[in-house]
């Protein structure tokens, strides 16, 4: 192990770029051959083919998959032998730990989003949550209160369909509404 591996405590992220259409084998093959942790964020949309129309899950960043690999334990080059792997982003291949790494947070908070929904163009309501429902503010300026959903908003024609929430906190001894990403919300 050299010093540039060193520097890092824990596992990192890596940004794998595959062949078009090739997300779903390369992590499957990265997961069982490598035992590495794969995400692929998916999203889900309204397909049309031969005039039917059906539900289709695909790739929200098409050929790019995150691999979870610990520069202690494991060799990310062995990322590259996969069939289908173009590159890993900002590889230096002669050095231990590739140059460009996601941080941990941003991966776990896309799993969240896509958990609850957030990539889910075929409806309008998060998976999770419905009107009416008493929930915790767990992001902003407003961490810790609780809130009552009263609406969605949704741009359902947006590439990764942001969904919204209108909720409503007591603040002050008042009733204040408040526009906030359901990304911010957890179930109580």
């Amino acid at each position: 192990m050299t010093a540039a591996a060193q520097c890092y405590a824990g596992p990192l992220w890596h940004v794998a770029v595959t062949e078009p259409r090739a997300e779903t084998e390369v992590a499957k093959a990265i997961g069982d051959e490598l035992g590495f942790d794969v995400f692929v964020p998916r999203e889900k949309i309204w397909a049309v083919r031969r005039g039917i129309r059906f539900e289709d899950c695909r790739p929200l960043l098409p050929r790019y998959i995150f691999v979870e690999v610990d520069p202690h334990k494991q060799d990310w080059q062995r990322i590259l032998d996969i069939d289908d792997v173009v590159d890993v982003l900002g590889a230096m291949h002669d050095h231990d730990v590739p140059g460009y790494v996601m941080p941990s947070a941003w991966i776990a908070a896309w799993r969240k989003m896509e958990e609850i929904g957030e990539f889910d163009q075929t409806t309008k309501l998060p998976n999770d949550f419905k009107v009416g429902d008493t929930v915790r503010i767990s992001d902003g300026s407003f961490t810790g209160h609780n809130a009552l959903i009263t609406e969605f908003m949704a741009k359902m024609r947006s590439t990764t369909a942001r969904k919204r929430a209108k909720v409503l906190v007591k603040f002050l001894s008042q009733m204040v509404t408040l526009d906030l990403p359901v990304t911010s919300l957890e179930k109580l």
